[in-house]
């Protein structure tokens, strides 16, 4: 039975007790007071409906613990995303120099670009046609670390709605703040790979004028050594007359 409908019954009970008209009292009999009697009654059943509210509260109280205690497993969510290419796809940076330098040799994307770029590269061994050589190198290094950072990102973004699914199919706060945090660790990741692209950017820029600088240079050696060899042709000849 309902808690309320005892307390009412009971209350009920108490009061028509406490209104109503007792017998006469024998000279046997003691005396029944009514008033206390209904008022005894009556607390009684405020306090059944009091311990009915705890329970009530008690149990709110379970199953709010039980949210924030629930365990979640944050590097089991997007399962897919956890892969070192995803997370950060860019070589050390130790590794630049030689790479946008072009002293190291195209591999894997970097690769696919040289082949699909490169005409002719001089072997006659000297100065400008390895330098020539090494600039396609570099050319290729930079599209092949750019296309992997741009494909980690799209990866990133194919296994984003999983998240968004467990988001939607949490049950208790904990995996909420969980899910939360481990799609603001993501989208740190995805920053971090646009600062990265930036600065490949420069690097990239501050590449081409590189090589606009060593074109420069190499005409001007080629013009000095020009110059040289024409002063000691003409010395040559004035020495022979």
């Amino acid at each position: 039975m309902n808690p309320n409908r005892i307390a009412y019954v009971v209350v009920s009970a108490g009061v028509m007790l406490s209104v109503g008209v007792a017998p006469k009292a024998a000279a046997q009999m003691a005396v029944i007071d009514s008033a206390n009697l209904g008022q005894n009654i009556q607390t009684a059943a405020q306090s059944i409906i009091a311990v009915e509210q705890l329970k009530a509260q008690l149990s709110q109280l379970e199953q709010t613990y039980q949210m924030f205690t629930n365990p979640t497993n944050v590097l089991g969510m997007a399962a897919g995303m956890e892969n070192q290419s995803i997370e950060n796809p860019m070589p050390m940076a130790n590794a630049m120099p030689g790479l946008i330098g072009g002293t190291t040799a195209p591999s894997g994307a970097a690769a696919s670009y040289f082949n699909q770029n490169h005409v002719y590269g001089p072997t006659d061994g000297s100065a400008a046609s390895a330098q020539l050589n090494a600039n396609g190198n570099a050319i290729a290094n930079i599209e092949g670390i750019a296309s992997t950072n741009l494909t980690a990102i799209q990866q990133r973004m194919q296994d984003l709605p999983n998240l968004e699914s467990d988001l939607n199919a949490a049950t208790s706060i904990t995996q909420v703040d969980a899910i939360n945090g481990r799609i603001a660790a993501e989208s740190q990741f995805v920053q971090a790979q646009q600062a990265q692209a930036q600065n490949l950017q420069v690097l990239a820029s501050e590449q081409a004028s590189s090589q606009q600088q060593q074109q420069k240079e190499q005409f001007v050696e080629d013009m000095t050594n020009a110059s040289s060899d024409y002063s000691q042709a003409a010395a040559a000849d004035n020495t022979g007359q």
